[in-house]
């Protein structure tokens, strides 16, 4: 059975005063939203990290007039300096709603009831070595596939994933390093490939330290570039809808990223074969009555599929193959 290594989940409507010191009894829910906001890069609930952790923020701001509306303002808007040099980018890709609910959260972790078993959870984490860095929380004997050389990250014989900043990227940006030196980058706001590299995978140094800002370093030259609109299109080739990212899953070693186009559920699969020197893109989609267009860009010349039919730069998908489709790229060496 596949497993899910993590959930994007929308919390509820928020009930409380706007800076409220409780949290409202949707505690849970709030951690995951803390881990699914990307939050867990650089804090952890009661241990130091890349940041202070979330129990030093509760202890430092909860009491103090205005302490709320200073922790949203770093979340709104970055901050330096108030916990040594490091620099926090601002969260841009999380809700005012959601933010809000992050902050009272903090503010409340202090007195939670289960701060004792956070910080056994993360004490043994630490003793078995656990990578939680900047990536989806792992098993607390998990072995990480990859090799570290200081803040340089590099791929070994499986994937790798990191959430992380990446040029280019929206700040809810995904790498990943495959096996032979090739990776790639997938933005988790807009749901779609950003691009391909070769060579190394990341250096982390700014991101883990954030000495010259937090974009990670890609080692490597860029190989491939995606059209910057969302490919896949419904009803029409013009049509741009909205888009939900809902996490991804291991596959076969490799992620599945799993998202919605207004009602439709996407499974997104990317891979790559070096022999041939093409990216494959495979496509499973939920039932629907509408047209499904696979849009080429200005490279359209390198794309090719068997599931439609190119009319200029968008691809028609056959009615019977909507369910599943793949699009190649071809690469230029």
């Amino acid at each position: 059975m596949p497993r899910f290594i993590f959930l994007i989940v929308m919390v509820g409507s928020f009930a409380g005063p706007f800076f409220a010191s409780k949290s409202n009894g949707k505690e849970l829910a709030e951690k995951v939203l803390y881990k699914a906001s990307g939050c867990v890069a650089c804090h952890r609930i009661t241990q130091d990290h890349i940041g202070p952790s979330m129990l030093a923020v509760s202890q430092k701001y909860a009491n103090v007039p205005n302490g709320a509306s200073m922790v949203l303002d770093s979340l709104m808007n970055g901050a330096k300096g108030k916990w040594g040099n490091n620099v926090m980018p601002p969260q841009s890709h999380v809700s005012d709603q959601n933010l809000q609910l992050l902050t009272n959260w903090a503010l409340a972790i202090k007195d939670s009831p289960n701060l004792k078993s956070w910080l056994k959870e993360e004490l043994v984490t630490q003793e078995s070595n656990t990578v939680l860095s900047t990536d989806q929380p792992l098993e607390a004997k998990y072995s990480p596939p990859e090799n570290r050389i200081g803040t340089v990250v590099q791929t070994l014989d499986q994937p790798v994933v990191y959430r992380t900043y990446l040029p280019g990227a929206s700040s809810r940006a995904i790498a990943v390093g495959l096996p032979g030196g090739i990776s790639y980058a997938f933005d988790a706001k807009l749901c779609k490939l950003l691009y391909f590299w070769e060579g190394g995978f990341l250096d982390f140094e700014k991101s883990w330290t954030g000495h010259g800002g937090w974009y990670s370093k890609l080692m490597g030259t860029k190989i491939f570039t995606a059209p910057p609109h969302s490919p896949l299109r419904l009803g029409n080739s013009e049509d741009i809808r909205k888009v939900k990212f809902n996490g991804y899953r291991m596959i076969h070693g490799q992620p599945e990223f799993l998202y919605r186009i207004d009602q439709l559920d996407v499974r997104h699969q990317i891979t790559f074969q070096p022999e041939e020197y093409i990216i494959v893109q495979k496509f499973f989609l939920s039932k629907t009555e509408n047209k499904i267009f696979f849009i080429g860009g200005e490279n359209r010349q390198n794309l090719s599929s068997e599931d439609g039919e190119w009319r200029g730069n968008a691809l028609l998908i056959d009615p019977v193959r909507q369910e599943a489709f793949t699009i190649f790229t071809q690469l230029i060496r």
